[in-house]
């Protein structure tokens, strides 16, 4: 975190401008700013939205200080929906990882992994016991029966590694206070030519293509936004899109 803020120094960084470009949790990475700030490392700019910049003492930080390794989860608990669920453009802050599981793969319930599993960035992810089963697999199992999933738990404990891990093919939105309703299901674009056209979000592909959705740090998305994700994950199983004509999409499977 301390060297994205040193590297542009006199620029304004959110923690989820920061996150996106270090690929971690943004709640995560929010509460390693805060401790770069309280030890002034980094300092506060704005708090609506909340913006971060360099100080004297960042440089220093970066490279191995203290308060450059100091992130230790210390607020309350953010939570993270995985709705296991077009034209796609995913929205902005949105990424799609990929490690060779192919769209729709839980039709049948996973075999138990025996080692560890490497996410999207490379890195290995050791599972973890959950109901008896490696928290992977368990995940997995839950996908194949159509049961969305709420990880509940402090920053930094692994919610978004184990999900990334456990899906070659999640679609991954960023949440935070100014994710709209837009984000989530599209907007309408200006093309080059100057007509206007309806670009699907991150959630309709994932409908359309039956990927999962991981949507990171959700309870930070106001409620009236993320109640946009609920027709798809009850027996519903449809989404309309007000803003499109009342377009209805449909869930695939594997979603």
């Amino acid at each position: 975190m301390a060297r994205v803020l040193a590297d542009d120094r006199k620029g304004e960084h959110s923690p989820r401008q920061v996150a996106a470009k270090l690929g971690r949790s943004a709640g995560a990475v929010g509460n390693a700013l805060k401790t770069l700030a309280d030890q002034g490392a980094a300092q506060v700019t704005s708090t609506s939205p909340l913006r971060y910049q360099a100080t004297r003492t960042t440089r220093k930080a970066a490279t191995g200080a203290p308060a450059a390794r100091a992130a230790k989860p210390a607020t309350p608990a953010k939570s993270s929906t995985s709705a296991q669920s077009g034209a796609a453009t995913p929205a902005p802050e949105t990424t799609v990882a990929r490690n060779g599981t192919s769209a729709g793969a839980a039709a049948s319930p996973a075999a138990p992994v025996s080692g560890p599993v490497t996410r999207p960035n490379g890195q290995q992810y050791h599972p973890r016991s959950l109901a008896g089963l490696p928290d992977v697999t368990a995940l997995q199992r839950l996908r194949a029966a159509e049961v969305p999933v709420l990880l509940y738990g402090p920053p930094g404990t692994g919610k978004t590694a184990v999900v990334e891990a456990a899906f070659g093919d999640v679609i991954t939105i960023a949440g935070d206070g100014d994710t709209t309703v837009a984000d989530l299901v599209g907007e309408y674009t200006q093309t080059p030519d100057g007509r206007y056209e309806f670009v699907h979000g991150p959630l309709i592909t994932a409908m359309r293509e039956g990927r999962p959705l991981f949507i990171d740090d959700a309870s930070l998305i106001p409620p009236t936004v993320l109640a946009v994700v609920y027709p798809a994950m009850d027996g519903r199983r449809k989404i309309t899109i007000k803003a499109n004509g009342g377009e209805r999409v449909t869930i695939a499977a594997g979603f």
